[in-house]
């Protein structure tokens, strides 16, 4: 039992992107004392660069809507620019979206 919930600690800590992020530089932000592993990604082709945001440790239900505001903050942190309204995809655990910024900068 004491391994299982070591297990779960440690992969608690972890942060795997999507594979279209791969290769991005992850940054850890703490909002309201929860952990946030960011990554911004400028592709060739895209006009506006992309930003995955991946809640790190559990949450309880009605934490959920919190957690949402407080990962566009992390992705607008992290970024410099704000997020595209209506790009945003995901839940409380992973969410992706287009920032309104251009690629280039």
């Amino acid at each position: 039992m004491r391994l299982a919930l070591a297990l779960v600690a440690l992969l608690a800590a972890c942060a795997s992107p999507d594979r279209a992020f791969w290769g991005s530089e992850e940054q850890r932000v703490t909002i309201d004392g929860r952990v946030y592993a960011v990554f911004v990604r400028s592709s060739a082709g895209e006009s506006h660069p992309r930003v995955q945001v991946i809640r790190l440790g559990y949450a309880r239900r009605p934490e959920h809507p919190a957690i949402l505001i407080a990962m566009r903050q992390a992705a607008q942190q992290v970024s410099g620019c704000p997020l595209i309204e209506g790009s945003a995809e995901g839940d409380s655990g992973v969410m992706t979206a287009r920032l309104a910024c251009d690629a280039a900068g």
